[in-house]
């Protein structure tokens, strides 16, 4: 028999109901040991590393009452005790034999489920057939995954720290999930009814730590817990170091670097130059180039969305010379073409060139520009006659090309529904795969041509200008070297489909059935980009997700979608009720015999001239008064059967047999 340690400490009554009697059973409280372990526990504290756990209960009864076959079942409740309908079954076995006066039941081994976590579940041993029941409660359980511990965060989850933008809050949150109770601290100090895994309306800076209580397993998890620094993200934290050094003073040739103060890889950084963006430059550090380095740097650290600093500036000044201007570090030469490479430097008088080819000096070359026909690494270097004695250095690599590769840009006018295409780039490809721009001036050594849809427009200039929502298509630019030798090269096809303001939302059906759904929806393209709204107690709140032209509604309310293609934006609004409706105004009253030409037609929106809408008008005792189908235009009461001469009439709109909208329409005369 195993032994337990601890068997004394709770006891409970096991009942058995017959139809004749109940007889007393007795069973010691159910509890926990691990693998072949001689020590039992009334409580698991569960990690990844020792994930199950066994239970002995130990039954005290007569001998035999429970014979050979019997099935012992061992459930476990929920977090507060309540045993669920069906209760979680941890493990079953059922007796090869029958069970002695004195007999221990032995469940397990079995893992432990990962979501325990609580000081008072509840375990019960229970007979398959005859439902006796035993009862232990109040049993802590925890599991734990160690390996992942504590974790605790900020609105950007990857920062080490938690910026804090002036005059804002923050909410810090604390994973895993889920576990009872949390205990919060900033600077060593109890957060007082904090006890969730979540920390609301954080708006001071300190040290803040977050412990998960484990109750009667804290012993074994050591409250295991996190921390995170809480910061004011202001221009008084977020700095460039050099700022106190200001001006910082280098030569051309001197290592010269910028350092940000926040060095964290999880914000954004931006640096400029005298208010310009510097390219590629999302880095904490800057190093600067060798020349047209001197001005004013700052630098826009982002550390969450709506979170942004811009430094102040730290003013830098070359000591020595620059070269101003220089060819491109790549370019392409054409066959039997020229290039010049050329500089301009602000050396002072004494100051030297020497231009290089593949490191050799080119014999004379010592002027601000040469022309060359080949390929090859070309250089070259100043000598500056001044403090710093520098040596400056422009570079460029010259390609001979082996195809070619047009790519083409397109800006919308909104308004007027034309779309400008252009050549953007003309790309040479070489043997080694690169893709580099020719220039301006090298577009002379090819004819192009504008193609719709396969088809040529006759358009050859550089630019193509697509009018009216009719064109909506796809374009391509050609490209052909003049001289031959090389494919007529095409752009991959610029798709254009205007975003034009007779979009409406439909609604199927048109009104919300009882219990039902709605599916709003607007023209579909794979250029538009969707944005779903809610009318949220007067204020218009984004439906996270819905991304697409379709909306599926289950609940009344007003609904808004922004359509956007390039910079164009169409808005749209409908009201989803429980009666018929549509995102268009139904006049209700005419008046024919008002104001000449005012008002004497029953007039609809352009939407119900489609021709799957069809239009039913009655007068007031039920005779047909109108009807038309295939789209409905100014008919009535032009048309009217009754010469419009009642007060009011009944319509219906239905578009392909559903009811889109009914209602009445007076006349005044």
């Amino acid at each position: 028999m195993k032994r337990r340690l601890n068997l004394s400490l709770l006891a409970f009554a096991l009942s058995f109901l017959t139809s004749l009697e109940a007889i007393a059973q007795e069973i010691t409280m159910p509890e926990f040991y691990i693998n072949d372990s001689n020590a039992t526990a009334p409580a698991a504290c569960v990690n990844q590393n020792v994930p199950n756990r066994s239970v002995i209960a130990e039954y005290n009864g007569p001998s035999g009452f429970f014979g050979p076959g019997t099935v012992f079942i061992l459930e476990l409740s929920d977090a507060d005790g309540v045993f669920q309908d069906p209760p979680l079954e941890l493990f079953r076995f059922t007796s090869a034999t029958a069970v002695g006066a004195s007999a221990e039941l032995d469940f397990g081994p079995f893992p432990i489920p990962t979501d325990l976590r609580g000081e008072n579940y509840s375990m019960r041993v229970r007979d398959a057939d005859s439902q006796v029941i035993g009862l232990t409660e109040n049993i802590p359980i925890y599991y734990f995954d160690t390996s992942q511990g504590v974790t605790l965060t900020g609105p950007n989850i990857e920062a080490n720290n938690v910026a804090l933008c002036q005059g804002d809050s923050v909410t810090l949150t604390a994973l895993p999930d889920g576990f009872p109770a949390y205990i919060w601290t900033r600077d060593g100090n109890v957060i007082a009814g904090e006890t969730g895994n979540t920390l609301e309306n954080v708006s001071q800076p300190g040290n803040y730590n977050v412990k998960i209580d484990f109750g009667f397993c804290n012993a074994f998890f050591n409250f295991d817990s996190a921390n995170t620094n809480v910061f004011i993200f202001n221009t008084a934290n977020v700095f460039i170091n050099e700022e106190a050094a200001s001006p910082v003073e280098y030569c051309p040739e001197d290592v010269k670097l910028l350092t940000c103060s926040i060095t964290d890889p999880a914000y954004t950084y931006e640096w400029f130059l005298d208010g310009e963006a510097i390219a590629d430059s999302n880095t904490p550090f800057l190093t600067l180039p060798q020349s047209n380095f001197a001005g004013d740097y700052t630098v826009m650290v982002t550390a969450s969305e709506n979170c942004s600093v811009l430094t102040n500036s730290v003013e830098v000044i070359n000591l020595g010379s620059d070269i101003l201007t220089q060819p491109p570090p790549q370019l392409i030469i054409l066959p039997s073409e020229t290039i010049t490479l050329a500089i301009t430097t602000n050396a002072p008088a004494g100051s030297t060139i020497q231009w290089f080819e593949n490191d050799t000096p080119i014999i004379g070359a010592n002027g601000l520009s040469i022309d060359i026909t080949t390929t090859g690494l070309y250089r070259a270097d100043v000598l500056t006659n001044d403090v710093c004695m520098s040596t400056l250095q422009a570079e460029t690599e010259v390609f001979s090309p082996v195809d070619f590769k047009p790519t083409v840009s397109q800006v919308i006018d909104c308004d007027d529904n034309i779309a400008t295409l252009a050549l953007e780039d003309l790309f040479g490809i070489t043997a080694g795969g690169l893709e580099i721009p020719l220039t301006t001036n090298q577009y002379t050594f090819f004819d192009f041509e504008w193609f719709r849809d396969g088809t040529t427009t006759g358009e050859t200039g550089l630019t193509f200008t697509v009018n009216g929502i009719n064109e909506n298509d796809s374009y391509t630019l050609t490209a052909t070297f003049i001289a031959g030798g090389f494919p007529t090269d095409t752009s991959d096809p610029v798709m254009i489909e205007f975003l034009t303001d007779d979009i409406t939302i439909l609604s199927d059906p048109p009104f919300l059935p009882f219990g039902g759904t709605v599916t709003l929806s607007v023209p579909l393209s794979s250029l538009y980009t969707y944005e779903w709204f809610t009318d949220v107690s007067g204020d218009f709140q984004l439906i996270e997700g819905e991304t697409t032209n379709m909306l599926v509604v289950s609940e009344e309310a007003n609904y808004r979608v922004i359509i956007t293609y390039q910079d164009c934006v169409v808005q749209r609004e409908i009201s989803v009720g429980d009666e018929p409706g549509a995102s268009a105004v139904i006049p209700n009253v005419i008046t024919p015999n008002g104001s000449p030409g005012v008002n004497d037609n029953w007039v609809l929106p352009d939407e119900f001239e489609a021709s799957d809408v069809k239009v039913t008008i009655y007068s007031s005792n039920g005779k047909l008064d109108f009807e038309k189908s295939g789209g409905y235009n100014e008919d009535w009461p032009s048309n009217s059967a009754s010469g419009a001469s009642e007060l009011i009439y009944y319509y219906i709109i239905t578009r392909n047999s559903a009811v889109v909208k009914k209602g009445t329409i007076t006349v005044m005369r």
